[in-house]
């Protein structure tokens, strides 16, 4: 029989052994963005589906006005982002039949969402001229459109963060339509998504009198119908009552019982002086707060970059006014590789903390008796949301060669469960989760150990830039192999 103790420290820098303590946090020497999935801040796209064509900007014809493009207008091609708020519009088929052609476009768009590592926060429109307008839209072919879509969308969940209700009125928001009084019609269009989506994932509907005011097929998909705030201001406009959820109202208090289930979205209003428009900043304690207390995965940087997202990368965000707001956060977040401190702005830190952030807190115990592995190993999360959509867990097993030789499901792991507080508690005190249990192998030998997270979509379980990075700390490292099949959160070494 052989055993083993964890030993993580070989993956770390010897410095940080010596300046600072084995059991003193210390931050990874790259202090940027990690690429993750689901999660971060989002940009947009829109199209018409018949021809590729921005119906804003006629001169954009896809693959203008993508993700390239969109990265270098807002400055962001260095902030590893992974989401892309998606706009199609069918106003061509507004009463008939998507046409072969438009559903190919559709597809192609997806192709590019994958070849550009991104997935979407789809939304289907018709409307895009915006207010005093019609689109002309029914019940009767927008549930037929989606059943036209339907095997688009089975095709590609992978590349689907969310699907928002859209197809309603302007820009898919559900005010200005002909539908705006048909119960039974709205009814039928969320059941068709519901149905077209299936769970645990989420769709995105306006507010939450929308979503309370209809009948759904199947009453536990309730849970399922998260919000996309796009009137996100703080609850400081004067339009807040009745598009925003303002703190302490009754929309905020629904949102904040149901929220850590779903995948929720917010952007601020545009940065223009109209009567909808917002051009003035909004408080950013009042924003990191809605954002831990809604759990948001995902938050738009387009429609207010030029105030008050450029404003976020001026603000210096400090450890303790996160503490005394009870906002949570590794203390490794504000360190560098030698344990002093690092700045960070508050746009770093919404950037880092949307959706999960996992972090290994301690040196995780793993000893071994045969081929069999008992493993224990704790984590908190500090973002402002779990994993919403569903993901798997590995152990992986890599030899001496740099070789994966065992993939290792942790079945009755779910990582939706890892939330950062109790919510029901109604306190803010970080979580630890520990997962624990012992495993056979078939192994013999030496191997490092580690995490994997792979996507829940077989067509993208190895394609590596889907996997879930945890952050580099004391206790993890990471590995990546050759071919790009693998990321790993390396977490020690055990030797069978």
């Amino acid at each position: 029989m052989k055993s083993l103790t964890l030993i993580s420290l070989i993956f770390i820098t010897l410095c940080s052994i010596s300046c600072t303590g084995a059991d003193s946090p210390v931050g990874p020497a790259n202090a940027g963005p990690l690429r993750n999935p689901d999660r971060g801040f989002h940009l947009e796209s829109n199209y018409f589906a018949e021809n590729f064509t921005n119906p804003f900007n006629k001169k954009e014809i896809f693959p203008k006005g993508f993700i390239g493009d969109r990265e270098k207008q807002f400055d962001a091609e260095k902030e590893e982002i992974t989401l892309l708020q998606l706009y199609i519009y069918l106003t061509e088929w507004v009463d008939k039949d998507i046409s072969p052609e438009g559903l190919a476009n559709i597809q192609t768009l997806f192709d590019a969402l994958e070849e550009n590592g991104y997935k979407a926060i789809l939304r289907f429109a018709y409307n895009w001229q915006g207010l005093n307008t019609s689109g002309g839209e029914s019940p009767q072919w927008i549930t037929r459109h989606i059943e036209q879509l339907r095997p688009i969308l089975t095709k590609n969940r992978g590349l689907i963060a969310t699907i928002q209700t859209g197809f309603l009125g302007a820009w898919g928001e559900w005010h200005t339509t002909p539908m705006q009084k048909d119960m039974e019609g709205k009814s039928a269009v969320v059941n068709a998504l519901l149905q077209a989506y299936p769970a645990p994932y989420s769709i995105q509907i306006r507010i939450p009198d929308h979503k309370n005011a209809l009948t759904l097929n199947r009453e536990e998909d309730r849970i399922r119908i998260s919000y996309a705030n796009d009137y996100f201001t703080a609850g400081e406009h004067s339009h807040a009552p009745g598009n925003d959820f303002i703190p302490g109202s009754n929309w905020y208090k629904q949102v904040l019982k149901e929220s850590p289930w779903f995948f929720m979205s917010g952007e601020i209003p545009y940065d223009e002086d109209t009567e909808w428009g917002l051009p003035d900043l909004i408080s950013t304690q009042t924003t990191l707060k809605i954002l831990r207390d809604h759990h948001y995965s995902a938050f738009d940087i387009t429609q207010n970059y030029t105030k008050n997202i450029t404003s976020w990368k001026q603000i210096q965000i400090t450890p303790e006014a996160l503490r005394a707001d009870k906002i949570l956060f590794a203390p490794e977040y504000f360190l560098d590789e030698k344990g002093n401190p690092r700045e960070r702005t508050f746009f770093d830190f919404v950037r880092d903390h949307l959706g999960y952030r996992l972090n290994l807190t301690s040196h995780p115990i793993l000893s071994t008796k045969d081929d069999i592995l008992t493993y224990e190993i704790s984590l908190t999360n500090t973002g402002f949301a779990a994993p919403v959509n569903p993901r798997p867990v590995f152990l992986v097993f890599i030899n001496n060669k740099n070789e994966v030789v065992k993939e290792l499901q942790l079945e009755h792991v779910n990582p939706r469960n890892w939330q950062p507080f109790d919510n029901e508690a109604g306190n803010y005190n970080l979580l630890t989760h520990t997962m624990s249990g012992s495993i056979s192998t078939g192994l013999s030998g030496k191997y490092k150990v580690g995490l994997w997270m792979p996507d829940n979509e077989k067509s993208l379980r190895y394609n590596s830039i889907y996997d879930i990075k945890w952050p580099e700390n004391l206790y993890l490292s990471h590995w990546t192999d050759e071919d790009g099949k693998y990321f790993i959160n390396l977490v020690g070494q055990v030797n069978f």
